[in-house]
């Protein structure tokens, strides 16, 4: 895990491998509505014209340099989608002492009862169709680093054997499901029992609690993964997702002394470095075909969280330069490709960014704020407004570069995927740039 960048920086761009082929088609002509508005100061009118016909370039970049790191949901599980290939998402995190140099007692005297990990379910639950999962967990041999930056491609190395008590791997997840802990009733949460074993493996070595920073040393932390995620058959498999700060989410070692039950608290939080491992394959895919083909990225384009952004440029926009031309209206229609046979379903808010470099990203004029545009549900479409930005495109005070569409959650928060019907799609409604301007 040696990929390093400033976490500060992550924030400021969107990090992307701008490793796409685009295609171009022929420019069209206009459609106008001529009206005498402004006659009054000018004998010819105002022309108010719509013209729907502008090329659109689309594309499917792979963003394989964007972190995983740090996110406010974590993600486990996998899933085999027919458009996008397979997903396998793990778990990569440190855990560290609720109080430090505790006081376990006289060691020999310890029976430890159980371990606990346990992983409170963020509010978005999962993705896909809930089936049976077969959890490990495994120590990590690999010194994290809260200040670097990790990416879903990141290697993981593991020493020991699976953590999980055998026996007890497989579970059908329950995100709708309050647990019982004990005499408490708590929000449903993902519970799995580790081997006792590790349990006295944590307490021999209780001498290496006097700090978090010596403890972190000595346990660098857990991999959580789910077995065989390559074995889902076409539209099946989960993605859990979990929000790891929450203090429900810990690992909790149960053991007895002296007759008396006692628990010790591990923390997973806010101070831990941890990341989403995420191992995607699209061989044989539509994706890859849309990736691969010019052709292909003008029929279908595709999103998908920590992984793909569909992008789109505008070639002969800056045609609308020659004359006296301001823009009133500059929107992007971008139909949603949505069967309900398929359990992976669209993002319902998206928003776009304006490309600066093959690396990052700016806001753009009109959603400066990063303001989300919800789908809509009648026409099945998201609508961007591009108004303000093309106006300046064609006044020259920008440069005419392509725009990418990112999930609400864009910094590895999320898997779910989107596909958009291109320019060229066989499908009734297609991706087009529509542009209301007046001529004076």
């Amino acid at each position: 895990m040696t990929n390093k960048n400033t976490n500060k920086k992550r924030r400021e761009v969107i990090k992307l491998s701008a490793s796409f082929l685009i295609a171009l088609i022929v420019f069209a002509s206009c459609k106008k509505e001529v009206t005498t508005i402004g006659a009054d100061i000018n004998p010819n009118g105002l022309n108010i014209v719509q013209q729907d016909t502008f090329t659109v370039v689309t594309s499917t970049v792979v963003a394989d340099s964007l972190p995983t790191n740090n996110t406010s949901v974590s993600l486990l599980g996998g899933l085999n989608d027919p458009e996008v290939g397979t997903v396998d998402c793990g778990i990569v995190t440190q855990v560290r002492l609720s109080s430090e140099s505790p006081n376990f007692g006289t060691i020999a005297d310890i029976t430890v009862d159980s371990v606990v990990l346990s992983f409170l379910y963020s509010s978005k639950l999962f993705y896909g169709n809930l089936t049976n999962l077969t959890f490990e967990v495994y120590e990590i041999d690999d010194q994290l680093d809260k200040e670097t930056d990790y990416f879903a491609h990141t290697a993981v190395t593991t020493k020991g054997s699976n953590l999980v008590i055998p026996g007890t791997e497989t579970q059908e997840p329950s995100p709708y499901a309050d647990v019982v802990v004990g005499s408490d009733t708590v929000a449903p949460m993902l519970r799995l029992n580790l081997t006792t074993a590790f349990g006295d493996y944590l307490i021999q070595n209780a001498s290496e609690m006097n700090t978090n920073d010596n403890f972190v040393s000595f346990f660098k932390g857990l991999y959580i993964k789910v077995a065989n995620t390559n074995s889902f058959g076409p539209n099946k498999g989960t993605i859990l997702y979990f929000a790891l700060e929450s203090a429900l989410s810990n690992m909790v070692l149960y053991y007895t002394i002296g007759g008396e039950n006692k628990r010790f608290t591990f923390n997973i939080n806010n101070n831990c470095a941890r990341f989403n491992k995420i191992d995607f394959n699209y061989n044989g895919t539509p994706l890859e075909a849309s990736i691969n083909n010019p052709e292909t990225a003008q029929e279908k384009i595709y999103l998908q969280g920590s992984h793909l952004r569909p992008e789109f440029s505008f070639p002969h926009i800056t045609s609308l330069m020659d004359g006296n031309r301001v823009i009133n209206r500059a929107e992007l229609i971008v139909p949603v490709q949505n069967f309900t046979s398929s359990p992976f379903k669209p993002s319902n808010s998206l928003f776009l960014g304006r490309v600066k470099t093959s690396l990052q990203t700016d806001l753009t004029y009109d959603y400066s704020n990063f303001t989300t545009v919800g789908l809509d549900a009648d026409e099945n479409v998201f609508r961007f407004n591009l108004t303000r930005d093309l106006q300046r495109v064609i006044s020259g005070e920008i440069e005419n570069v392509p725009y990418r569409i990112y999930p609400t959650n864009f910094f590895g928060s999320t898997i779910e995927r989107t596909i958009f019907s291109g320019p060229n799609s066989i499908a009734k409604d297609k991706t087009k740039l529509v542009i209301t301007y007046t001529e004076y």
